[in-house]
């Protein structure tokens, strides 16, 4: 895609009419620019039209552009490579977001996640509003913003999770089942997973090494960035995004039982506890695979890595917009 300049391109400006906020708000006359992901989950549902009518009610100018998913990433780069930002709010899931730290980690540019996706996992981590009208109010004005740690797979970037071996197999299946049946997602992966498991009984588990000299044996490897905590209300969700290391969970096999104690234990956030879960928390990892390449899901997207596979995590290495809640 070719954009000689993104900012001649930008077709809607919304003028702040309304001045109802509260006092502490500060205007900003710089505007801020909006990118919306138009397939991603409520944005498709709300639609162009409800989304201008929605962002009325920012109370400083902004630009908006409603782009294909397939043009997002250059788009981006070309804003990073004018240099003309501080501030960029995108509107997506966790996809849509993964693919915009790619060219923000790094820079000083203030990321403003807009939870316009389905699940907004990323959004929830950072206890931000998951509904698009309780969040518009961190648009009004110069919030403070803070550092968060980010993951990177080989040379890709991640926000929330990397998955091996047998949940690529269900996300893969996922789709051929929702193409040739037409069942909603949730169906789809339950109705994946349940195949899977079954056929996984007599299949031979991966077998990991770590660069300490470790040896995992397991059908299933997460990767997070930063720990994940598990409990009865939120299911799973990380309090923190600044820690600094990578949480890896590697079950020893898929049966009955290793799943029912995972289960137990997860919920009562005592994870690490389970006697058939290998549970950690690690700077960085090497893993080595018996074949050229393998299936993975990165921050929920299928994606193929090369081996080995290396991890490492970047210190605060991305911008994002502070809660509410942090005074100016």
């Amino acid at each position: 895609m070719t954009i000689s300049s993104p900012r001649q391109r930008l077709s809607v400006i919304i003028a702040a009419t309304r001045n109802c906020l509260p006092a502490k708000i500060i205007m900003t006359a710089e505007p801020l620019l909006i990118l919306v992901n138009r397939k991603a989950g409520t944005a498709k549902k709300m639609g162009h039209t409800r989304l201008l009518e929605t962002l009325e009610r920012v109370n400083r100018s902004v630009q908006l552009h409603w782009l294909d998913p397939a043009d997002l990433s250059a788009y981006i780069q070309q804003l990073v490579d004018d240099g003309n930002i501080n501030e960029l709010a995108v509107g997506g899931g966790d996809g849509t977001i993964n693919h915009t730290i790619q060219h923000l980690v790094g820079t000083n540019i203030v990321l403003f996640p807009l939870p316009l996706g389905t699940m907004n996992h990323f959004v929830k981590d950072l206890d931000l509003p998951v509904r698009l009208e309780e969040f518009l109010p961190l648009l009004n004005s110069n919030r403070r913003s803070r550092q968060i740690d980010v993951g990177c797979v080989n040379s890709q970037y991640f926000l929330n999770n990397v998955s091996l071996g047998m949940y690529p197999r269900v996300v893969r299946y996922r789709g051929v089942v929702r193409f040739s049946q037409r069942f909603p997602k949730l169906i789809a992966t339950a109705y994946a997973l349940t195949k899977v498991l079954l056929r996984h009984q007599s299949r031979r588990s991966f077998t990991w090494r770590t660069d300490k000299g470790d040896d995992i044996s397991s059908p299933v490897f997460l990767i997070a960035n930063n720990r994940y905590k598990f409990d009865i209300t939120s299911l799973v969700h990380r309090e923190r995004l600044d820690e600094g290391h990578l949480m890896i969970i590697a079950p020893t096999d898929v049966r009955l039982p290793t799943l029912l104690e995972a289960i137990l234990y997860a919920w009562t956030d005592r994870v690490e506890y389970a006697s058939r879960l290998d549970v950690r928390a690690v700077k960085d990892i090497i893993i080595n695979v018996d074949s050229d390449s393998t299936h993975a899901v990165i921050d929920g997207e299928l994606t193929r890595l090369d081996t080995p596979i290396k991890l490492h995590l970047k210190k605060a290495a991305l911008r994002v917009v502070d809660s509410l809640d942090t005074d100016n």
